[in-house]
């Protein structure tokens, strides 16, 4: 946690307390009657010493020395001890764009922070972080099938900014995994397999290209059996097989979102022989940029949001854009069920059930059979609202919903607003699963702040994201995002679609010079109210529709 205490005297506390009801709760008083901004994020902090003589020829710090290959430093976090508290996660930190050696089997068994800052895993291993697979001593710091442990605990591990990282494991406890990884590209894969233990895996910015120098894994690259939520934010997919292979095969639910992806040029379908068995292997029958299973007992839920599908002249899927259910001769006759929610999204989703693919002798693809597989084309201006989806039925889409009267209809969506008491921000988002997602991690949910446009009607406001401050940026001028993006901040696209018309209400925008947080506010007395404790005022931010009650 990075604390910047800014020297701003205060007048009157309770006259100020009793003010700030609707302002900005990032101060907090110290004994001095100054006040303090606590900014907790990813940034790295007490970075190691590159430079220095212990440093020469490493490339990874852990508590206090230096490493030549990651796979070192895991050995070293393992044999550490086991972290005992989420709060004191062991960290370690790589060489900024250092080759970091190969890696197989690194094994994790503790709350973990690794910041990659650019550096990459080299080819050459299964580059993967070993979670929950085999007994491992940590005397020694191996496996050890006598006297070791599987994971002892529920565990966080959190990989930021690390090229060509994987995750891998074949679960034996019911500890639940948490998976974190922010801004990792041309990952290899994350692939756990077991039906015990909650895992849930979170991805953001993050990028999967079988075609790159680091080679990402071409059959999958994320997989799971288990129960949890799967966040896929910001994306892309290139030249895999199977993106997104989700086989839930525990009784319970896994939760699926997937957002502002893309996949590109996905599920072509790889032909496999296996001399030895004398059977065919490919992955022809399953094959789809996104395919959810669920075995009879278990639901899963889908959500896609803004994304896309893209191919090449030549190049298709061998199973539509999404696949839903399990089409091969050898499936389960009753299968579990899966829900669909889409929206701003073009795709045609396919339901299939055992017998749509016809096999030869040695399990080559032959033929399909029609009758057991139903395809739904959803459009891009139509919403799918968490239907079941089954062979046999077409999937129900709608128009996008809409509100108004007279004329032209106009959407109106919701942005909520929540605040961060750690570091004072206020994030405004019209994604109702990421409102609900930061308020249970701790943050303040405020309720609805503004309403969004409809894109046709509206004008795009854009987010970007400052993974050094931890704050997010919103504005209305594409250069000013562009500008900020070429400094180092990532490009969160469009947040939502602000009013057009002069009529609406403002929303006003000031500047704490101290710690670079901005607020928006449809208040004019909060606006000026800050304005008169030393933030600056930039006047009108954009305008928006009167809230909806």
């Amino acid at each position: 946690m990075n604390k910047k205490r800014m020297n701003v005297m205060l007048g009157s506390l309770t006259a100020l307390c009793m003010a700030c009801t609707t302002m900005s709760n990032a101060i907090v008083f110290a004994q001095d009657n100054t006040f303090e901004v606590i900014n907790e994020n990813t940034k790295e902090t007490a970075k190691p010493d590159w430079d220095s003589d212990e440093s020469t020829g490493k490339t990874v710090f852990y508590n206090g020395k230096y490493f030549t290959t990651l796979k070192e430093a895991l050995t070293a976090a393992y044999m550490h001890g086991i972290a005992t508290t989420p709060e004191t996660p062991k960290v370690i930190h790589c060489k900024p764009d250092a080759n970091i050696g190969t890696l197989s089997h690194g094994h994790v068994a503790d709350d973990l922070i690794i910041y990659g800052n650019g550096a990459y895993v080299e080819n050459g291993g299964d580059e993967d972080l070993e979670i929950d697979t085999w007994k491992y001593s940590r005397k020694t710091g191996a496996q050890d099938a006598t006297n070791g442990e599987y994971l002892e605990k529920d565990i966080t591990v959190t990989v930021n900014d690390l090229n060509g990282i994987a995750a891998w494991g074949q679960r034996h406890t019911a500890h639940k995994i948490t998976l974190n990884f922010n801004n990792c590209k041309n990952m290899n894969r994350i692939y756990f397999t077991g039906m015990t233990g909650e895992i849930d895996i979170n991805l953001k910015e993050c990028s999967f290209d079988s075609d790159s120098e680091l080679k990402s894994h071409k059959d999958t690259s994320v997989y799971s059996n288990a129960n949890g939520t799967i966040n896929i934010e910001n994306c892309q997919f290139n030249n895999i097989d199977v993106p997104l292979n989700l086989n839930h095969k525990m009784s319970g639910t896994q939760t699926i979102n997937i957002k502002n992806s893309t996949f590109t040029n996905c599920a072509q379908g790889t032909d496999s022989y296996d001399s030895k068995t004398g059977k065919y292997t490919g992955n022809k029958t399953y094959a789809a940029p996104i395919r959810v299973v669920a075995i009879q007992g278990a639901n899963s839920n889908l959500s896609v949001e803004n994304c896309e599908f893209t191919y090449s002249n030549g190049v298709s899927s061998c199973n539509k854009d999404i696949l839903i259910g399990d089409g091969r001769p050898d499936a389960a006759d009753e299968q579990g069920t899966v829900n669909l929610s889409m929206s701003n999204t073009k795709a045609d989703v396919i339901a299939q059930r055992k017998g749509y693919h016809v096999t030869n002798n040695i399990g080559k693809p032959e033929s399909v059979k029609d009758s057991e597989a139903t395809i739904t084309e959803v459009s891009k201006n139509h919403v799918v609202q968490n239907q079941t989806v089954s062979v046999g039925n077409k999937i129900p889409t709608s128009s996008v919903p809409s509100s108004g009267s007279g004329g032209a209809t106009v959407k109106l969506n919701p942005v909520y607003r929540a605040y961060n008491p750690n570091n004072g921000e206020h994030l405004y988002t019209v994604d109702e699963k990421e409102y609900k997602h930061v308020a249970s991690v701790g943050w303040d949910a405020e309720g609805v702040a503004f309403m969004a446009e409809e894109e046709k009607n509206g004008q795009a406001l854009y987010r970007v994201y400052n993974p050094n401050s931890g704050l997010h940026h919103y504005t209305l001028d594409e250069k000013e995002k562009n500008t900020l993006v070429s400094f180092g901040w990532h490009d969160e696209k469009v947040a939502w679609y602000t009013s057009k018309k002069t009529q609406s209400a403002p929303v006003f925008r000031v500047y704490n010079p101290n710690d670079g947080n901005h607020h928006y506010t449809m208040n004019k007395q909060e606006k000026d109210f800050l304005v008169s404790f030393g933030w600056q005022d930039e006047g009108l931010a954009f305008r928006t529709a009167p809230i909806e009650k």
